[in-house]
């Protein structure tokens, strides 16, 4: 619902300000988008519910939110703010960028993530707004809801998976996560997941939330599920 500004009285404009004007508001509906709907933030929904009624003696401690800059513990090195401060004072990128972010800094990025049989160009990256946004165009590059396409994603898992894909009407499917081995996919349930319609699997590693770090071992055997899948269903007619 939005507000409705309608006015109550003569309006007389003057050099372009508004002058004896009395204003009330009035509802205005206005129907959401089938995407809007759909975007459901299910951590916010929990803590927002909450209701509770701290204890007025004592200091808040909140633990809902993810960010340990919040309170100024987690701050940029001298060298970072500097860097940042140089480029603002030059003047230099203050107009349009190109979308996928500008070529020094992608080229950057290519060079400090490359490694020995694994060496990354500036046109293999693309820079975003953030982890949400990295994973927004992700999923909407990947799959396609008009074919009923779904991706599978960790349980326990990061709730913004689900809330990505469903808003763009992609079926989020699970594979679980095993407490009893450090918290690995269980791959035999990752792979019964899959199917023709998969567009995508998330690998979160570190989890976000479990904190466990896989190995190199692990990794393989979950990339061999994937690799099998595709090899199977590349196949089929």
């Amino acid at each position: 619902m939005l507000d409705k500004l309608l006015p109550n009285s003569k309006i007389c404009i003057l050099s372009g300000a508004v002058q004896n004007l009395q204003l009330k508001r009035e509802l205005w509906k206005v129907e959401p988008s089938t995407t809007a709907k759909n975007c459901k933030n299910l951590i916010r929904e929990i803590v927002e519910g909450l209701n509770l009624q701290p204890n007025p003696e004592k200091p808040v401690i909140a633990l809902s939110l993810g960010d340990p800059t919040i309170y100024g513990n987690l701050k940029p090195s001298a060298e970072t703010t500097k860097a940042v401060l140089d480029v603002l004072y030059e003047g230099l990128c203050n107009g349009y960028a190109p979308s996928v972010g500008y070529e020094a800094a992608r080229a950057a990025v290519a060079e400090y993530l490359s490694y020995d049989g694994a060496v990354y160009q500036s046109t293999d990256i693309v820079l975003c707004s953030g982890c949400s946004s990295s994973l927004d165009i992700c999923i909407a590059a990947l799959a396609d809801a008009s074919r009923g396409q779904n991706i599978l994603i960790p349980r326990p898992g990061f709730a913004i998976y689900r809330t990505l894909a469903e808003s763009m009407g992609v079926e989020p499917r699970y594979y679980n996560l095993n407490p009893e081995n450090h918290w690995e996919a269980d791959l035999e349930h990752l792979e019964a997941q899959i199917d023709q319609k998969t567009a995508a699997v998330i690998l979160n590693n570190p989890s976000n939330p479990c904190g466990s770090n896989y190995s190199e071992e692990h990794l393989r055997n979950f990339l061999e599920v994937a690799r099998r899948q595709v090899s199977h269903w590349a196949q089929s007619p």
